[in-house]
């Protein structure tokens, strides 16, 4: 029968940190028994428009769901858009799958609308708002069902429905199955007033003592050179980095209680006899930052620690250790999985942005995939940057963090270009800085050229669609002759690049639209 598909898909997890220290189910038993993807990236850094990127197997500027609340998104966007009537859901029912989905959906789904549950699964278990980030009070609605509410932690709930609901799927070993478990850990625990670190599971509250957010470079810098409301932050106190250091340690004690979920679901599939036979993903909707470029915590920004995710497959054909350091993002897990299922090209939705990456582990190396042009990452936020700090209410940060962001990733080359809703462009080299330290000067006579590359290839990326996402090359240069920036950077496409307008925004905007964003390339 069609392989099965385990998608284990955290909240809010770094991959930079140390966080996988705290997993190590997961790194025994599913990447090091498969395929690690070194550069796996997040198109967005805030959990709705990244887990609608995943559903869609779409950017979310083609998404359009762009914050977790109104305006910008939302579970209620969702609905309204009616793209929960063409997702992933309903594509796997026609290859065939039996689908499940238990634990966070979307921000905006609560008690108040739980009846209006979300299209396509077969069995949906959905956390509730405004108890998702409420460890010790969950509250669920199966299928629709009037909300329950549960006395137990949390992650100890999702472990038993988790457990019950795989153990029936395994029952029926004729039906291939796609089930997602979606926890909350290591989310900050939040409600209307503010946000605190993460509520472990009481049994592991002691865990840890000590532990301090680890010290990189970019660690609460002496300078900070960035552009827009981040370099205005000051220099983190005595109190910001006891908190930040709380932070850390609180999330590390919450993962402890997902590894332990992790590894009893394991034992469970293994002992079924069908592990052998099923697709095991895991990953995070985004990644965080705690006390990096001055932020005791969160997330939203464009650098590495936020948007950077651990992603590992592990299935049949996929070589045990292997790795890639390729580049992949969200919006390729849709057609990856529905290339698992085997469901015909000719059936799949004609707007997907992504592509499969089964040509990672089928290739004879990882690291060169033959036909496939790859180098580029898109990275985009709208609105609010979100500071997670006791004290401070949501949304009550800095607007001026809306911006469009491209990262290369191409081996021995490396770069993260952002333009900024203050119009303010921001350019690292990522293989001699790699923690996003010392921006490089656009204007500057020995980067102008490299700029305007970026620049060229922004304008495509911030917008494209479809085919143009997977090759926006093309788009700049129809006859193929260029593949890569080494192949942009020749003196004699210095003229075309120069001729192109500048990415630029009107306004910052907690929202999409497409007017305060002009110019579109190509029109």
């Amino acid at each position: 029968k069609p392989p099965n598909i385990l998608f284990i898909f955290n909240d809010d997890q770094d991959l930079l940190l140390g966080s996988m220290n705290y997993l190590p189910s997961v790194v025994s038993r599913i990447q090091q028994q498969g395929m690690t993807f070194n550069n796996h990236y997040a198109t967005v850094a805030l959990c709705c428009p990244s887990r609608i990127a995943i559903l869609r197997g779409q950017h979310a500027h083609n998404t359009n769901n762009t914050y977790v609340s109104a305006p910008g998104g939302g579970y209620d966007k969702l609905l309204l858009s009616g793209e929960d009537q063409d997702y992933l859901p309903n594509w796997l029912a026609q290859a065939g799958y039996h689908s499940e989905y238990i634990g966070k959906l979307l921000n905006g789904y609560g008690t108040y609308n739980f009846a209006k549950r979300p299209k396509g699964w077969d069995h949906f278990d959905g956390l509730l708002d405004p108890y998702t980030y409420i460890y010790n009070t969950p509250v669920f609605s199966e299928n629709g069902a009037w909300p329950k509410y549960y006395p137990q932690h949390q992650t100890d709930v999702l472990h038993a429905k988790a457990i019950n609901r795989l153990e029936k799927l395994l029952a029926n070993p004729d039906q291939p199955w796609f089930l997602e478990l979606a926890p909350v850990s290591p989310h900050q625990q939040f409600n209307s007033t503010g946000m605190w670190p993460p509520v472990p599971p009481s049994r592991y509250e002691q865990l840890f003592p000590g532990l301090q957010a680890p010290r990189s470079p970019n660690w609460n810098p002496v300078v900070q050179k960035k552009p827009s409301w981040v370099g205005e932050l000051p220099y983190m106190d005595s109190a910001s980095i006891a908190f930040a250091d709380d932070t850390y340690r609180r999330r590390s004690q919450a993962l402890h209680g997902l590894n332990e979920m992790f590894d009893d679901i394991l034992d469970v599939l293994e002992a079924s006899g069908q592990m052998d036979n099923t697709y095991i993903i895991f990953s995070a909707d985004h990644g965080y930052h705690v006390g990096n470029h001055r932020v005791p915590a969160g997330k939203t920004l464009p650098y590495r620690e936020d948007t950077l995710v651990p992603f590992y497959i592990r299935g049949p054909g996929i070589e045990p250790g292997s790795s890639t350091d390729l580049p992949s993002n969200h919006i390729d897990i849709a057609p990856t999985v529905l290339t698992i299922t085997g469901l015909d090209e000719s059936s799949w939705p004609i707007f997907l942005d992504g592509r499969p990456l089964s040509s990672y582990w089928e290739a004879k190396d990882p690291n060169k995939v033959a036909n496939v042009t790859l180098e580029t990452i898109n990275i985009e936020f709208w609105g609010d940057a979100i500071i997670e700090v006791t004290g401070l209410d949501l949304n009550t940060s800095d607007s001026r963090n809306t911006y469009k962001t491209l990262r290369i990733v191409g081996g021995d080359y490396g770069y993260l270009y952002s333009h900024w809703c203050t119009n303010e462009t921001e350019l690292y080299d990522t293989v001699t800085d790699p923690y996003e330290l010392s921006p490089l000067n656009v204007t500057d006579p020995a980067n102008v050229r490299l700029a305007s590359r970026l620049n060229g290839l922004l304008l495509v990326t911030k917008s494209c669609s479809q085919a143009t996402c997977r090759n926006p090359w093309l788009a700049l240069h129809p006859s193929g002759t260029v593949t890569s920036l080494p192949d942009a950077m020749n003196d004699s496409y210095d003229d075309f690049y120069n001729s192109l307008p500048q990415v630029s925004f009107q306004t910052c905007l907690d929202y999409q639209l497409i007017s305060n964003e002009l110019p579109l390339y190509p029109v």
